[in-house]
């Protein structure tokens, strides 16, 4: 490992990320798995998400995000919510297995501030929350953290090849 000119290390390995990824993966998954269609709470299907949202309306952190809960998401609520159990499967499953990780650090991170547009103000909402639900998203995707315990590693040299003649693994290699 090289060091800096302050004795800071350069490069750091990467297999703490992964396992902090990994760890995120799983987080996600038991999130999907609270939220599934088939897990009814108070007479709704998606477990406590209806109640969830209705929190977020009635203490708004921002009046046009509570106005879109209250007219847009919550009477379309089964679409958004078979959505929402999607997105935190599709995320949990991609953070596990370390594929598509730039991808889906980025989506992970859009996905956490969507979410805390409107449950900042939910009384008992710790505000610090949101900064450890995102940054740590953030340095996935920047670090690449697929690569180290997961398919990036392997999935990334057969995109650089065929990255040369087909614009869709030059598109695919950014994902990883």
């Amino acid at each position: 490992m090289l060091t800096h000119p302050l004795s800071l290390p350069t490069r750091a390995p990467l297999w703490p990320l992964a396992l902090f990824r990994i760890a995120f993966g799983l987080m996600y998954l038991d999130f999907a798995w609270q939220k599934a269609p088939w897990v009814i709470s108070e007479g709704h299907r998606y477990g406590w998400l209806y109640g969830w949202l209705e929190k977020e309306v009635a203490h708004p952190t921002f009046g046009w995000y509570a106005a879109l809960l209250q007219h847009v998401i919550l009477p379309n609520f089964n679409l958004f919510g078979l959505l929402a159990f999607l997105t935190e499967l599709g995320l949990g499953v991609l953070l596990l297995l370390g594929l598509f990780t730039r991808l889906a650090g980025l989506g992970g991170f859009g996905w956490q501030v969507n979410i805390a547009l409107g449950a900042y103000n939910v009384p008992g909402e710790w505000g610090w929350i949101w900064v450890l639900l995102t940054l740590p998203q953030v340095c996935f995707a920047l670090c690449g953290a697929g690569r180290v315990l997961g398919l990036d590693r392997y999935l990334g040299p057969v995109l650089r090849q065929r990255a040369e003649a087909e614009a869709w693994a030059r598109l695919l290699l950014r994902a990883i």
